[in-house]
């Protein structure tokens, strides 16, 4: 693995890895923008460039590859969403939120095809860059789809839950990523006691990717 330049590194892992996640953003910007808000368009953020944050779409995922992280991490700058230009703020709002995720899994199904119909003529870096593309955005679908604030999957949840329920479920969004963390080292104490897998990135995660990429690859 060490044995990639720091080019072969940036083309074969970061990049897909970048476009994933401003492609995710900017989804999220143009399905808003559709609904009447425009704070996405008037902060430029229809544009790659402007997503590129120097720690979470570089420093981050770099670090975590060269200390050979099972997975990557990072973020992208997020577009401005205005929900008082919405109409049904909970309802529109989960629309936009699903965008997100949804451009991530068509990403991913492109890229699978074109692996599909143009394998055997590709140079090898493409080979493997088409292949990590077709990981990250799967891995940015379901991971965006767990139910805990302030992923997108808790966007979707607001919009049927009760709306007397709707300010506390969305209180737990400072805490949502420590949340996340505790459920998944919880559940991998417990797996040995239980005698199988219950992890939580595996439930949502792993066993859905590897279903779907046998579905692809098929």
């Amino acid at each position: 693995m060490f044995n990639l330049s720091l080019l072969d590194i940036l083309f074969i892992k970061i990049v897909p890895f970048f476009f994933a996640i401003v492609l995710h953003e900017i989804s999220h910007g143009l399905i808003a923008y559709a609904f009447g808000d425009d704070a996405a368009k008037k902060a430029g953020r229809f544009k790659l460039y402007t997503h590129f944050d120097l720690w979470g779409s570089l420093v981050i995922p770099v670090l975590l590859f060269l200390a050979q992280s099972p997975f990557l991490i990072g973020y992208a700058k997020p577009v401005p969403v205005d929900t008082q230009k919405f109409k049904d703020p909970l309802v529109d709002m989960a629309i936009v939120a699903i965008g997100g995720p949804l451009c991530n899994l068509l990403l991913a199904a492109i890229s699978a095809l074109i692996l599909q119909k143009n394998f055997a003529i590709m140079p090898l870096p493409f080979q493997n860059f088409c292949f990590n593309f077709v990981g990250v955005n799967l891995c940015l679908f379901f991971f965006n789809l767990i139910p805990i604030p302030p992923l997108d999957g808790s966007r979707i949840v607001a919009a049927i839950l009760p709306k007397t329920w709707v300010e506390k479920y969305y209180s737990l969004e400072p805490f949502g990523f420590f949340i996340i963390i505790a459920l998944e080292m919880f559940s991998r104490q417990i797996s040995p006691l239980v005698g199988r897998n219950v992890s939580l990135f595996y439930f949502f995660i792993d066993a859905p990717i590897n279903g779907l990429i046998k579905m692809m690859f098929s």
